[in-house]
């Protein structure tokens, strides 16, 4: 009886046991999932050579398989965890100066599940540019960026050291003079700012050369930071004053009446350019003195000034024709 049950109908059994392992696999992959995505392309390389240039940085790949399988290749793409990866076998003693090659993305390039089927590529090819690295030492530019508080200016600036140590391509250091520091905030900065220097300042990793018309940025390697020294001081300006008043300055009891030919007289003066902003004509005096002039006349006298503390004369005033004459009467001094 026993043995009838374990050998009867096995025709029956054994498609009873192909139908489980089918429902199985089933409930197991569902059904076959398709994906099409993006992803980046990183090109990996020994030391002592660069990537100069890289005709796409991205790819679209199409894939199939198990949904399961797909929905997690999907998550690590969006997680940024999945890409295509390519490694240069070539020696920087092999490469002169730069060469290109073209890589052909196969799915040894992307790292797939074995469940998973790579239907295709685009684009299926990539060009590159690999360049052998140098050593060269390169003066460093200080780049600003801002303007200093009103009224202010940068009178002088000095960076230390002057040059620099610079690893990059090799044709792009050929050419290039000069490296750039990071931008150096100055926005609003006064005076006050003297006391605070040196600022420490680290080189900015890439270079500008030309290429036609246009600057291209070729990446380098910098280890070095410079210090930076700026002189703020106050800004320097000019400014006209038109028709100012000339005033006669002699003894009380001067007994000659005085006559000038210009009453008034323009002057120009220079100094800090927020005082000037606010400068006023009555703030400038300007005079002729009198006391030692005795009639006839006439005479010519240089005009003379009394400014403000830390305003200068630009132009040399003028001199004045005046005519003294004696009076019966107190001369009143104007």
């Amino acid at each position: 009886m026993i043995k009838e049950i374990f050998t009867g109908n096995i025709l029956t059994k054994l498609m009873a046991l192909v139908m489980a392992v089918a429902l199985w696999l089933y409930a197991i992959n569902r059904h076959t999932g398709d994906l099409t995505a993006m992803v980046n392309l990183s090109v990996f390389v020994p030391e002592g050579i660069t990537v100069l240039e890289q005709s796409a940085e991205e790819i679209t790949v199409h894939l199939r398989g198990p949904q399961n399988v797909i929905d997690t290749v999907e998550g690590m793409i969006k997680d940024r965890k999945f890409m295509a990866k390519y490694a240069v076998q070539e020696s920087p003693n092999m490469i002169e100066d730069q060469i290109k090659q073209t890589i052909f993305i196969t799915r040894e390039h992307l790292d797939l599940p074995s469940a998973v089927k790579l239907v295709s590529v685009y684009p299926d090819k990539i060009d590159i540019v690999l360049g052998k690295l140098q050593k060269r030492r390169l003066k460093v530019n200080l780049q600003k960026k801002g303007e200093p508080a009103i009224g202010y200016v940068v009178a002088n600036e000095f960076v230390f050291p002057g040059e620099v140590e610079v690893t990059g391509p090799l044709n792009a250091l050929k050419e290039a003079s000069f490296i750039n520091t990071v931008p150096v905030d100055i926005g609003g900065i006064t005076g006050e700012q003297n006391r605070t220097f040196p600022w420490r300042i680290e080189i900015d990793q890439k270079v500008i050369i030309k290429r036609g018309d246009k600057n291209i940025a070729v990446p380098v390697v910098c280890n070095e930071d410079v210090r930076v020294w700026l002189q703020i001081v106050e800004q320097q300006d000019t400014r006209l004053f038109e028709k100012i008043k000339i005033k006669i300055i002699g003894p009380a009891e001067y007994p000659y009446t005085i006559k000038l030919q210009d009453e008034f007289a323009n002057v120009r003066v220079k100094g800090p350019k927020l005082f000037l902003d606010k400068l006023n004509a009555e703030d400038i005096v300007l005079y002729i003195d009198v006391t030692s002039l005795k009639p006839p006349g006439p005479y010519k006298q240089p005009v003379k000034s009394v400014l403000p503390k830390s305003i200068e004369l630009v132009d040399k005033l003028p001199e004045v024709h005046l005519d003294i004459r004696e009076t019966t009467r107190s001369a009143e001094v104007k």
